[in-house]
């Protein structure tokens, strides 16, 4: 294939649930069995109308069901109507892959690198880079040294949280408000979908984590809404 051709290839869309290898799908089943299998156990908006902001009050969203009075949120969200197997299995994934990986900013580097042990950069989990420089296509490798396959991924830095969206579900299960404010800074965005080149287009799936309590939830509809996918 020459190079005007490899251009010219169309941008095939790659989700990390179809590309990472085994490590990363072996770690994400066990929490895909526990998305799919916690059960929702119900909260009637009845019993949070006068708890003040709802999650049952805000369009569109998914309540998930509360866990022990010490334990607001559970482990791992369920799955909720509406949502495909792919797009939560691959939210699902997307948040072990980030769990277990970190952003390099070796300097000279044109993409940070991303992933465990590559070229000696130890994945610590999380990316919480908040500098503007830190919003960024990453690249990561998968497959062997001789024949490693590239992919490209984005980490979005700090998610302001403007419409509340997300303050909403998780005052609504007692977070404490310093906790659960975009204003504060504790919202950090990342992408669910790699691709198999750097594109413009990073389509509308993301994951957003709390660093202060770990809580992670996803959107499909680019924050048109939010659903709790779990703690991690």
């Amino acid at each position: 294939m020459t190079s005007t051709e490899a251009l010219e290839t169309p941008r095939a869309k790659r989700t990390l649930s179809s590309r990472l290898k085994a490590r990363v799908r072996k770690a994400a089943i066990p929490a895909m069995l526990l998305g799919v299998t916690v059960a929702g156990a119900g909260v009637s908006a009845t019993a949070h109308a006068a708890e003040g902001p709802s999650c049952f009050s805000v369009p569109g969203q998914t309540c998930p069901a509360p866990g022990p009075a010490a334990d607001p949120l559970p482990q791992r969200g369920s799955q909720p109507a509406g949502i495909s197997n792919q797009q939560w299995r691959g939210a699902t994934t997307a948040a072990n892959f980030w769990n277990h990986e970190g952003i390099s900013n070796t300097p000279g580097d044109r993409f940070h690198l991303v992933m465990q042990g590559q070229r000696g950069f130890p994945g610590q989990g999380w990316p919480g880079n908040t500098s503007t420089n830190a919003r960024a296509w990453y690249h990561f490798e998968t497959g062997s040294s001789w024949r490693p396959e590239h992919h490209y991924i984005v980490y979005g830095g700090v998610f302001q949280d403007r419409e509340h969206r997300i303050q909403h579900l998780e005052e609504s299960h007692h977070v404490r408000p310093n906790n659960a404010s975009g204003s504060n800074g504790v919202y950090r965005e990342y992408d669910v979908n790699s691709w198999n080149h750097v594109t413009a287009s990073r389509g509308t799936e993301r994951i957003v984590r709390n660093v202060r309590n770990g809580h992670v939830y996803a959107t499909f509809d680019h924050y048109g809404s939010f659903h709790y996918l779990g703690r991690w």
